[in-house]
């Protein structure tokens, strides 16, 4: 994406992306510290609650990862029997949170939502 357009259409265009990649249900744009910049889903998903438990779950995962010698995670993933939800970086400052399909391809999906995070870090 271009650096012209205002924040909101940058946004916008992410989150078509990021919905757009087969599996994907629904999406939200996440500071690290949880504020939500943006989200695909309506209302009744509690959009602010899930983007802080999303930020969470990844600063979580990041100290689990450094307690036992990791690296710094790429993606965490939380799954059940019919979905996921799949949060990757979106450089330096946001988070990809995203709701997919449980039959969906896992490494796939965070394959194209990592792609999607260098994208979104190089313009947010």
């Amino acid at each position: 994406m271009s650096s012209s357009g205002t924040l909101k259409e940058k946004v916008r265009h992410f989150i078509n992306d990021i919905v757009a990649v087969p599996g994907v249900i629904d999406c939200a744009l996440v500071s690290n510290d949880g504020i939500l910049i943006g989200k695909s889903f309506e209302d009744p998903i509690s959009a602010q609650s899930f983007g802080a438990m999303c930020a969470t779950m990844i600063a979580s995962s990041e100290a689990a990862a450094s307690v036992v010698g990791m690296t710094t995670p790429l993606w965490a993933l939380v799954r059940s029997d019919e979905r996921m939800i799949i949060i990757v970086g979106g450089g330096p400052r946001l988070l990809i949170a995203a709701i997919v399909d449980g039959g969906a391809d896992i490494k796939e999906v965070s394959a194209r939502l990592l792609e999607i995070g260098e994208s979104i870090g190089g313009t947010l």
